[in-house]
């Protein structure tokens, strides 16, 4: 090709690209012989090219398209087909592997198959529910060891801001409140402190953030169901009223083990053949006094921790 430039497609929402520092960007990648090229997935693919990298967001589309949206739908096939006729193009991330991410509780399953065997990292239990049945409820909370408090999700995590849309369940009288599908999933208690890793390859950059507060057992038999937006609870910067600790409970929190982060960086990349993904990480951090439905835990952009004084586990959400 001698010195013709390399060529990255890149296709990312308006709202995504507002939040790069794109000029950086491509002087950086000017600098490695690349050449930046914004693609327009609304007309074909192949007047574009050539195309040596195809870096994409596609994940709000392909969500919208398995809810059968015919415009997500062609604009999907459009660079499905562009990938298959041309096999040598490198693609970040493989469209069948993002796919993975929109199901939570697919998601989860597949952390908890690839972790089966680990000490150290673990995910919470969870169930998918898909009924507003209160007897159906309750038994899969029995038969999947969910107890309170416990964190529903929606059980599709792109495509929509209601896939941010959670709630805390403390009691019995909460199942009303649930609104399937969603997963059910086990709380730990971490003193609202949550770390958020970046991966890029083999590389990562870990941001902590605020979360959930500590609840007890006392709060299972007091409170009311909780509802919130996670965006807004984990934002930088946030101060809701729900993620405010005592000042008692500071000494609490137990320090991160980096070396785990970079297991559950090597394992997440494994499990989901991404090299663009992010996972929230929770370390719990009393174990002596803990609300008794919580043993181990991992969980989502996906999440994970587990601590105690004896023996220290990271948890993903």
């Amino acid at each position: 090709m001698g010195d013709q430039k390399r060529v990255i497609g890149y296709w990312i929402s308006e709202k995504k690209r507002q939040k790069f520092n794109w000029t950086e960007f491509e002087d950086v990648c000017a600098k490695e012989g690349f050449l930046l090229k914004m693609i327009n997935i609304e007309t074909s693919l192949e007047s574009q090219g050539p195309i040596h990298v195809f870096f994409h967001k596609l994940t709000d589309i392909l969500s919208h398209a398995e809810d059968g949206n015919k415009h997500a739908k062609i604009i999907v096939k459009r660079v499905q087909d562009y990938i298959r006729k041309h096999p040598e193009l490198i693609v970040i991330d493989p469209l069948e592997n993002v796919r993975n991410l929109r199901n939570r509780h697919r998601s989860y399953e597949m952390i908890h198959n690839g972790l089966k065997y680990d000490d150290d990292v673990f995910i919470p239990n969870f169930v998918e529910i898909n009924s507003n049945c209160l007897p159906e409820i309750m038994d899969s909370f029995r038969e999947n060891g969910i107890k309170f408090p416990c964190v529903c999700k929606p059980l599709i995590a792109q495509g929509s801001s209601d896939a941010h849309k959670m709630m805390v369940v403390f009691n019995e009288q909460g199942f009303s409140d649930i609104q399937p599908p969603c997963v059910a999933q086990n709380l730990i208690n971490h003193n609202a402190i949550l770390y958020k890793i970046f991966i890029v390859d083999d590389k990562y950059h870990i941001v902590e953030r605020p979360s959930l507060k500590n609840f007890y057992p006392k709060d299972c038999e007091l409170m009311n169901t909780i509802f919130f937006n996670s965006h807004d609870i984990s934002k930088s910067g946030s101060n809701s009223k729900w993620s405010v600790i005592s000042a008692e409970e500071h000494d609490l929190a137990a320090k991160p083990k980096f070396q785990v982060f970079e297991k559950i960086v090597e394992r997440i990349e494994k499990i989901f053949g991404l090299l663009l993904v992010g996972v929230d990480v929770v370390i719990e951090n009393h174990t002596e006094s803990k609300c008794p439905t919580f043993k181990k835990c991992l969980s989502d952009d996906l999440d994970s921790g587990f601590e105690s004084d004896k023996r220290k586990k990271q948890s993903t959400l």
